[in-house]
Order: structure tokens, then sequence, then C-alpha cells
């Protein structure tokens, strides 16, 4: 039996009307729940010469065990999954089962792989999104069994992995009210959060209190028109209010 594509034409709908990243994120949780993921990761890659230019940056995820998740963030094993290291470069979804078949995978993407299959998570795909001037990104989702979804879902959801990445990519760079401008102190906090620093390490390093650093970071929520931390320093310095 076919698919239903109203779900999917809901989420085009939602994200073309989306005005906040928060909406984006809403529209695609209200999605992926008439799917078969269960688990999703999403990685941005800024153009080279972008002001937000720092290799990949990981926007958010859902679902992942929780030991494998802080794992993963701590020892920013994004860097050396082969797939999102590689997404770029391909022109289709891939399986995670067909990752250890990639061409000249190094010492350190094989054992990547190993302690991803040690994880059990099932099976799942890597998808490339292509955005505007070289401004790309990777989606990888989870099944959480090792079964295959039908053919009509993988293309269903790469249609929809794309559509949301373009509309990350139209929020992130959307212009801002006249006369917002964020203080020193906001924009060297952004800086921290940027470099991946918790609001406790944050706190350390300025020698400030975790309340004040929280105080802060609410506020450049509120001028950037954000949800989430990785969202406000990605969109501060990427319209150039955060060096």
């Amino acid at each position: 039996m076919a698919r239903d594509i109203e779900p999917l034409r809901q989420f085009f709908r939602d994200c073309r009307d989306a005005a906040t990243l928060l909406d984006l994120r809403t529209a695609a949780a209200n999605y992926f729940e008439t799917t078969h993921v269960v688990m999703a990761s999403y990685i941005h890659y800024p153009p080279v010469g972008a002001r937000d230019f720092d290799g990949q940056i990981r926007v958010g995820e859902f679902g992942y065990p929780e030991s494998w998740r802080e794992t993963y963030l701590a020892e920013e094993l994004h860097l050396c999954d082969p797939l999102a290291r590689r997404a770029v470069n391909f022109t289709r979804p891939y399986f995670w089962t067909e990752a250890p078949q990639l061409p000249n995978l190094t010492l350190e993407e094989r054992e990547y792989l190993q302690r991803v299959a040690a994880q059990n998570m099932g099976e799942g795909i890597g998808i490339p999104l292509f955005g505007p001037a070289g401004r790309n990104g990777y989606a990888a989702l989870g099944f959480g069994q090792a079964e295959r979804p039908p053919a009509d879902e993988v293309l269903e959801l790469q249609a929809a992995s794309q559509m949301g990445h373009l509309a990350y990519c139209r929020l992130l760079l959307k212009d801002l009210p006249n006369g917002t401008v964020l203080s020193a102190r906001e924009r060297e906090i952004l800086r921290w959060v940027a470099r991946g620093r918790t609001n406790s390490q944050i706190a350390e390093v300025l020698q400030l209190s975790r309340n004040t650093v929280e105080t802060y970071i609410r506020r450049c929520f509120e001028k950037l028109d954000v949800n989430d931390r990785v969202s406000a320093a990605l969109r501060g310095i990427a319209l150039g209010m955060v060096d």
C-alpha cells in the first residue's frame, strides 16, 4: 500500500511558514512521528569563507541512547563518522550498514563504525543536504530496528530532510530588526558557546556565576530570535555579530 504523503505535504507547508527555528523543530518532530524514525541528528556545514565556517557544526539530535549521546558529544565523534565526513560527496542516502563498504576508510573511521555497531541501534540512513552558496548539511535518521523502511519512505525522508535544511538556512540568515546589537559580554559568551562550552564552563572561564551566564544567554535568545544555544551562536556568527 502506498504511503499517505499528506504528512510530507504538511511538513513542506510548515517549513515554508516557519518564522522561528523553534517552529521548524516542532514541525520536524511532528513529521517524524508519522515515519519509522526514532532518532535523528543534524549537522550543518557552513561554506568555506563564511563568517561561521568551522568545519562541521552539530546543531541537534534526539532519540539516541543517553550514554552514546554523551560519549558522541564529549569525544566529538561526528568528526570521525565516515557518513558525516563524506556526506556532501554522496548523491543518495546511505544506509548505516553500508558504511563499512565505503572506499578508503581510515583506521579512525573503522573504529568509529565498530563502536556504533556495538550500540545495537539498528538500521538508519545518512542523508546529504545541499543549501545556498555551498551551505550544506547532513542528517542521520535511525529506525531503532534492523529492518529497513520501504523504499518510498526513504525517498520521502530525503525530500523532507532537504526541505528542512533549506528552511534552516533561511531562518539562520534572515535579517534582524534594525538596531539589534549584542553587548560585548553577550558576544564573548556566544563565542564560548560556539566552541562547545557548557554554561558552567563559561562561568568558570569568565569568573561569573552560572546564573549570570544563563541570563546573558537568554538575552541573546531574545535578540537573535532563537530558542537554543547552538542556534544563537550560529546565527550571531553568520550575521557577523560575533567574531
